[in-house]
């Protein structure tokens, strides 16, 4: 008896067989996929003469005639890569251990990635070989996670971690050389297959800033986190499952897809009558979620009748509580701009669900009268969807009112709006905000104008960033601070009228001279984080501490009232960047 696959909403996949998709479908002989003649277009309904088992909303409007309801993804789960690398600076603390076939590769993609030859005559550099047979560095596992639909040049964290049974004994400091990453499935204890390569990795390893051998806090010294340091080389495939084959349908899907995002480029390609492969569109490169979200959701038909009588079935259903109020919005969008006489009389619903979901689908069909319901939901100190609002006018591209609303909510008095409002210009790109890259490729220190009392935020994924809330920010002494591994002493009387650094290499034990710091936060982080350099007037411009050292330094001044701010750092939980990293997941049919 022949098989057929449902795939739900929920991504989940359900058995059954041939009988029961007609039963459910209420068909006798199962026409609709099977070649009969009748066209589908003179059919007052779309019917494939399957039925979404699995769905609770299987009768919503937003769910029935859409491209969900008779198709799934195929590749929607994260892809894991990994690699063997070298991190190097890490003084005594790192270990010449390494099985001889994990060598061999390394020292083949060292050359691939490096210029090891010396440009000076007479000058010998060092090797690849030179380097496995240091203390300075250490072998290592590098891992990651690509997410669906993640397109060429796309960023990701990864996490590394040394080779069991070496005589590594900490990461801490150390910077990961270039290394490439491939797909790979475990198929037994101990036994895993690699596959393509598809990413590369590299960049200075962030560890747990706050574990120290005295501290509560700890963190395993051989396990790290190269923040945003993962690099897709090979966009990842995707492509649309139909539960049952047919070219017509999947024809039929192609075009649809392909109308929706017009390009040079098409983005759908029905390859065979089962499936329709997938490529993420460059305007939809950051948003990929939403995009195969909102693929989903299309209807296949294009008749305007069919959609203005959808539109307004939506804007009744959307009253409903307890109705798919996200899917809802998603379909308003994917009907296009036609929708928006309806969804104009929802903007100012008395119901707050309605007013936001539709202002939602609004804001992304480029309406400004969306834009304003939308500023009245993140401006509301009690609203249900503040967050949310501010998130969704972080993506209303051209758009002024909405970025003056999230300048505006830097003042807020509550810490996670002025976040929230951060990230958003940020992601707007906002010239409000004032960025600085430190070091060559250290972090980035944002400075954010607000009248508001200070606030450090540091972030812990995607990109290395510390954002500066307000003015005035400065260190005020008495100042003693000693760093848990002796790399960094700063200190300052009650008198002084400069800090006093001593920076020391602690593989080597040499120290640096006494170099004079500014009380002043922003110049003074720049100093700690810029590369070890002197000016033309003999005075040291960097220090060289790394990302994790810097937001250490910060907390626990801001900790002693040292520095007139507050800390917050990103979340999520602490426990989720620093256990150690999953070797567990689902396969992949891309291996």
């Amino acid at each position: 008896m022949t098989l057929y696959r449902i795939r739900a909403s929920t991504v989940l996949m359900r058995r059954v067989n041939r009988r029961e998709l007609y039963a459910i479908a209420g068909l006798a002989g199962g026409c609709a996929l099977c070649g009969c003649t009748a066209k589908p277009e003179k059919k007052a309904k779309l019917d494939l003469g399957v039925k979404p088992i699995a769905s609770p909303y299987a009768q919503s409007a937003s769910y029935r005639d859409t491209i969900g309801s008779i198709t799934y993804f195929q590749g929607l789960g994260p892809m894991r890569v990994r690699g063997h690398g070298l991190v190097v600076g890490l003084g005594k603390n790192g270990s010449v251990d390494c099985p001889r076939p994990i060598r061999d590769l390394l020292i083949q993609n060292l050359y691939k990635h490096h210029r090891f030859s010396s440009e000076l005559v007479g000058s010998r550099g060092v090797t690849p070989e030179q380097m496995l047979e240091d203390p300075d560095t250490a072998v290592v596992l590098v891992q990651g996670e690509i997410e669906p639909g993640a397109a060429k040049g796309s960023r990701f964290d990864v996490g590394v971690m040394a080779l069991p049974g070496t005589q590594t004994k900490s990461l801490r400091g150390g910077r990961l050389y270039t290394t490439d990453l491939e797909m790979y499935r475990t198929v037994s204890p101990g036994t895993s297959l690699s596959g393509r390569l598809l990413a590369k990795a590299h960049g200075p390893v962030f560890m747990n800033p706050f574990a120290d051998d005295e501290s509560a806090t700890k963190s395993n010294p051989l396990e790290g986190t190269v923040i945003g340091g993962g690099m897709v080389t090979e966009s990842r495939r995707l492509r649309l499952v139909l539960l049952e084959p047919s070219h017509h349908w999947a024809r039929q899907i192609q075009d649809r897809i392909n109308s929706f995002v017009p390009g040079s480029k098409p983005v759908a390609d029905a390859v065979s009558p089962s499936f329709v492969q997938l490529e993420i569109p460059e305007e939809y490169a950051d948003d990929t979620s939403h995009f195969l979200s909102l693929i989903r959701s299309l209807y296949i038909s294009r008749d305007p009748r069919f959609n203005a009588a959808r539109a307004r079935e939506l804007a009744d259903e959307l009253v409903n509580p307890t109705a798919p109020h996200g899917q809802i919005a998603l379909c308003f969008e994917g009907l296009g701009r036609s929708a928006l006489p309806v969804l104009n009389d929802l903007y100012t619903h008395p119901k707050e669900h309605v007013s936001f979901h539709a202002a939602v689908a609004g804001l992304r069909l480029g309406d400004h009268l969306a834009g304003d319901a939308m500023v009245v939901h993140a401006q509301k100190p009690d609203g249900e969807f503040r967050l949310k609002a501010i998130r969704a006018l972080s993506e209303a591209t051209g758009m002024a009112p909405a970025g003056m609303c999230l300048r505006r909510l830097l003042e807020d008095e509550d810490p996670r709006i002025r976040v929230t409002a951060y990230e958003g210009l940020i992601r707007r790109r906002d010239p409000y905000i004032e960025s600085k890259v430190v070091g060559s490729d250290n972090f980035l220190l944002d400075r954010v104008p607000t009248r508001r009392a200070g606030l450090i935020y540091v972030k812990r994924s995607g990109t290395r960033r510390i954002a500066l809330f307000g003015g005035g920010l400065r260190c005020t002494p008495p100042i003693l601070y000693r760093a848990p591994d002796g790399s960094v002493t700063i200190s300052a009387k009650g008198n002084d009228e400069e800090l006093t650094i001593l920076r020391v290499v602690v593989s080597s034990g040499s120290s640096s001279p006494p170099i004079p710091g500014p009380f002043e936060l922003p110049e003074l982080i720049a100093l700690l984080g810029g590369d070890p350099d002197i000016d033309p007037t003999g005075q040291i411009i960097g220090v060289g501490l790394d990302y994790a050292s810097i937001v250490r330094v910060l907390y626990f001044l801001t900790e002693a009232k040292a520095i007139n701010a507050a800390f917050v750092l990103e979340e999520p939980n602490m426990a989720d960047l620093f256990g150690p990293p999953r070797l567990e997941g689902r396969p992949e049919s891309e291996l």
